[in-house]
């Protein structure tokens, strides 16, 4: 039985619905880091086999992400994100059953199987109820879920283990996973099939949708305004990978913050990230309703929030604390500008059924690039000092920016929406 709403109303329930899903993904994925010290004991981890933990998770995080978004585009939204949340949900509630680093090692593999496919869906299924010139907010909306779930998974944790126990913090969380997915297997449907939507608000939709594209997955590399995109993310995610390992380290060390300040402040980030998607989102809608061209708007914002970047580079130079924070939160603010809008260009650059495979491989781009510039800051900081580090950090919008003028061309008109209609192209997509 489905939910049958007017279009407006159910195109925002399912962005909310999407929302719930990555404040999920990223409570699921967080449980472990924020129970490590904990669990030391419990489960006999020193700290070489919790890195040996964390790396099993990060080698199939990677590699899925390009996977589950080609697996998406071949199922389709709706049946793509059901699979992956109950595989990721069932993983997390198995957390609980493990007794020592192996059985961890192997249920957090499983887990990065599972969760990269949650933006692919996603963006598909943005993408099948916006418009090119509204896709943006929704996009950043569900994505921002990342920095809610960042935010709130430190005390919903800690509060089930102090009440429940360890055990209870990984199957309670996990199984809100499956309630969630009771309710999208009846909320959504593409809206070809759903009967609040008028023929006028389906044509709108089809409107400006790219042609369907039979090219060879691997082969979508090959495409200019792929390639683009997937190098500005090799080149720009590490940014944030950087900030999310290093920068309590940073804090506590070079700036003499206790662990319990550490906590108050760490918050400030994700929600200057959470803002800067929003508004990201909301300003490249807003100029393509202007009738600025959709890859021109979104690129503008990217263009102009990197050359904001290398303020970044003088987070260890001043001299104040509060001013290290708010250069922090500045550099969040512009990496969740990039998430979000790179991924909003995939629709306006390629078709839909290849979505989910594009923004895949951004996302194993990012990861991989995550990891070695992570052995990168390291080395730089054993060597020299956060200085160096900050620097190269600083840079890397800027040179993501170049590479996307460089690369990025405005793809051909689409075909008229009425062609579109009647191709019956649409009506078999997302199920």
């Amino acid at each position: 039985m489905a939910i049958n709403l007017k279009y407006g109303q159910m195109r925002w329930l399912i962005t909310a619905w999407l929302t719930i899903s990555t404040v999920l993904n990223l409570i699921d994925r967080q449980t472990l880091s924020i129970l490590a010290p904990f669990l030391h004991d419990r489960l006999h981890l020193t700290d070489q086999s919790y890195s040996h933990v964390v790396t099993a998770f990060l080698i199939s995080y990677t590699l899925m992400y390009s996977v589950g978004g080609r697996f998406v585009d071949s199922v389709g939204e709706r049946i793509g994100m059901a699979a992956c949340i109950l595989w990721w949900s069932v993983c997390t509630m198995a957390t609980a059953l493990v007794q020592g680093p192996w059985s961890l090692g192997a249920v957090r593999f499983l887990l990065g199987l599972g969760e990269p496919a949650n933006y692919p869906a996603a963006l598909r299924a943005t993408t099948v109820w916006f418009p090119k010139a509204e896709r943006g907010l929704p996009i950043a909306i569900f994505s921002c879920g990342s920095a809610v779930g960042n935010v709130l998974a430190p005390p919903l944790i800690a509060a089930i283990t102090l009440v429940f126990g360890w055990r209870a913090a990984f199957v309670l969380p996990g199984s809100l996973g499956l309630v969630w997915l009771m309710g999208w297997l009846l909320l959504y449907r593409p809206p070809e099939q759903t009967s609040g939507i008028t023929a006028d608000e389906l044509l709108q939709l089809h409107a400006d949708q790219l042609p369907h594209a039979k090219t060879p997955w691997l082969s979508l590399l090959r495409e200019r305004n792929v390639f683009g995109l997937v190098l500005s993310r090799f080149i720009s995610d590490p940014v944030w990978y950087f900030y999310l390992f290093w920068i309590p380290q940073y804090l506590q060390r070079e700036r003499g913050f206790s662990l319990n300040q550490i906590g108050l402040y760490a918050w400030i980030p994700f929600v200057a990230g959470a803002l800067g998607g929003m508004t990201a989102g909301h300003v490249s809608d807003l100029m393509i309703k202007k009738g600025v061209s959709p890859v021109r708007a979104r690129t503008r914002v990217l263009y102009i929030t990197s050359a904001l970047a290398p303020a970044g580079m003088l987070t260890s130079t001043v001299h104040t604390a509060a001013a290290a924070i708010l250069l922090i939160a500045i550099m969040a603010f512009i990496v969740y500008c990039w998430f979000i809008n790179t991924a909003a260009i995939i629709p306006d650059i390629a078709s839909r059924n290849v979505v989910g495979s594009v923004l895949g491989f951004m996302g194993t781009a990012g990861s991989a690039a995550g990891a070695v510039f992570s052995l990168v800051a390291g080395w730089l900081l054993s060597q020299y000092s956060y200085t160096p580090v900050f620097i190269v950090v600083g840079s890397m919008h800027v040179t993501a920016g170049i590479v996307l003028w460089l690369l990025l061309k405005e793809p051909q008109t689409a075909e008229p929406p009425a062609m579109l209609a009647r191709s019956g192209l649409a009506h078999s997509e997302g199920q």
